[in-house]
């Protein structure tokens, strides 16, 4: 239950920062002004990219950004929730719509994203569900997801500081999860809890920025 990044996404965006930069060095003048699709997939792809570059593929930068994976899949798994992290999957697989200008244009796509998506951007104090049970789950979904970002081609095996961070806290509200108290829920085998741990994740965006997210885990849990 420990969904890494895919090397399939750690390639893509090695490639569109290495693309981008040439395609900048390469421009001459001011660029041409920059607009998001009207396609929510597409939007969403070319956010989710644009703040993992111009984080500079750092792994905080990649965990908070999958925000945009996490909304776009939300909205066309309302009818199948189960299958959340199947389209996760599915679009972290996706290359950018605009691979080759998108470092060059992502300064400029980043306050597009905010508008478009004022969630993320937002970084007011989050409200966790008052459910235990509930709660526990969303934490555990979320920073189990980052710690596989960590643990992704894009850090060193997860040794960095924010990969410690989301690994222990993950590992603390796995053990807080016993079997005794998923079976008194109704959560009685491995497909169950891939089930419950996949919804548990596609609840989260709805909730806020996923750092601050974070931060609210952090806080019941400590």
């Amino acid at each position: 239950m420990n969904p890494v990044l895919s090397s399939a996404m750690a390639a893509l965006i090695g490639a569109s920062m290495a693309l981008g930069a040439a395609s900048q060095a390469a421009a001459q003048g001011a660029r041409a002004p920059v607009a998001l699709s009207a396609d929510p997939q597409e939007a969403g792809l070319t956010c989710f990219y644009s703040a993992v570059v111009t984080g500079g593929g750092n792994t905080e930068a990649v965990a908070e950004a999958t925000w945009f994976l996490f909304d776009t899949a939300r909205r066309v798994t309302t009818d199948a929730p189960d299958t959340f992290i199947v389209k996760v999957e599915e679009l972290a697989d996706l290359p950018p719509p605009n691979l080759e200008s998108l470092a060059a244009d992502a300064p400029q796509l980043l306050p597009l994203c905010a508008s478009r998506y004022p969630l993320i951007s937002s970084k007011r104090t989050i409200t966790l569900p008052s459910d235990p049970l509930t709660r526990d789950m969303q934490c555990f979904a979320l920073t189990s997801y980052m710690a596989g970002v960590a643990e992704s081609e894009l850090e060193d095996a997860g040794e960095s500081p924010f990969g410690k961070r989301v690994s222990v806290l993950a590992d603390t509200l796995s053990a807080k999860l016993t079997e005794d108290r998923l079976k008194a829920a109704g959560i009685t085998d491995e497909a169950a809890m891939q089930n419950l741990f996949s919804r548990s994740l596609r609840d989260v965006s709805p909730l806020g920025n996923p750092m601050k997210v974070l931060e609210a885990c952090e806080a019941v849990v400590s």
